[in-house]
């Protein structure tokens, strides 16, 4: 039998299924150390990781498979930014997940820092693609001429720049601390206030808190005028409230999955009557990705320490 470990996330109770044989939860997330998705790691499990074994990946969507085949327990992935949305390489491996669900999530306020050497030496700006692009502004008015490169994470991007002065990258603080690289200007994102929520994935169950979102992806029966207002309707005569909506590709041309968050636990009778109604009248096809407790937006999202760190 699997052991079966306990964790307060949010404050709140969630129930972690290890792997066949495992007596120690195995946690990843993007690496390496110095990345935001480590410093979310860190908020979500706080005093559970000193009991766990923590790794890190090379991309958000291997983290997402190597819990979903069971290498590691628990996966903890970005999946949107409030400047530039949805992290599109996570919501791709979400849509493939088939023994996991999501767990917890977690919402940090974000600054990036422009790290390297000196300025005169920058040839090139180093950094994960979402970073790039919620500075672009900063780039653009200091460095108009100089060329961004995609990293792999923030944290790779500072690998690079503490091995070649010539490099520069926009990364956390706790990063340039991590790698000893000096920061050359601080907070330079576009918006001030910006914000990363994250996911915790993992085999497990959460429970009704009052406060939770249901996230769940549908294809509509057929495509005629009016049927994803006919879907939304139906929750919305329930009292359902719609707190997100996307559309993905599903692999057929013309054909679009819709991808919505709603308020409510999967366990709430509203929620599972409602969904239940939906799936035999509306859809094709409907997967719960899972009910979790909501996370607090952080008051003012400032940097708070750890959290200076995707």
């Amino acid at each position: 039998m699997n052991r079966q470990i306990e964790l307060l996330i949010n404050d709140y109770p969630v129930r972690v299924d290890l792997a066949q044989g495992r007596t120690k939860p195995k946690v990843a997330c993007l690496g390496p150390e110095g990345t935001y998705t480590e410093a979310a790691r860190h908020e979500l499990l706080k005093n559970y990781l000193q009991r766990m074994d923590a790794g890190f990946l090379p991309f958000n969507a291997k983290v997402v498979q190597e819990v979903d085949n069971g290498n590691y327990d628990i996966g903890i992935v970005p999946v949107e930014n409030a400047i530039e949305g949805d992290v599109v390489e996570v919501l791709r491996e979400l849509n493939h997940m088939r023994n996991i669900t999501i767990l917890g999530e977690r919402i940090l306020g974000i600054q990036h820092m422009l790290i390297g050497w000196q300025r005169e030496s920058i040839k090139e700006i180093y950094s994960h693609p979402q970073a790039l692009a919620q500075c672009r502004t900063h780039i653009l008015s200091n460095y108009p001429d100089t060329p961004t490169k995609e990293s792999s994470s923030t944290s790779a991007a500072v690998e690079l720049a503490r091995d070649n002065q010539q490099i520069a990258a926009i990364a956390s603080r706790r990063a340039a601390e991590v790698y000893d690289v000096p920061i050359l200007a601080e907070d330079i994102g576009d918006i001030k206030g910006n914000s990363t929520r994250f996911l915790m994935l993992g085999r497990g169950e959460t429970y009704p808190t009052g406060q939770d979102s249901t996230a769940l992806i549908f294809v509509p029966k057929d495509d005629h005028p009016g049927i994803l207002a006919e879907c939304l309707t139906k929750l919305a005569s329930s009292g359902i409230n719609l707190s997100k909506i996307d559309s993905r590709p599903t692999g057929a041309m013309r054909e679009y999955a819709f991808w919505i968050t709603i308020d409510g636990h999967i366990k709430d009778s509203l929620v599972t009557k409602s969904l239940d109604a939906l799936r035999k009248t509306y859809c094709s096809s409907l997967r719960i990705l899972g009910s979790y407790r909501k996370s607090m937006i952080p008051a003012g999202l400032k940097d708070p320490g750890f959290i200076n760190g995707q």
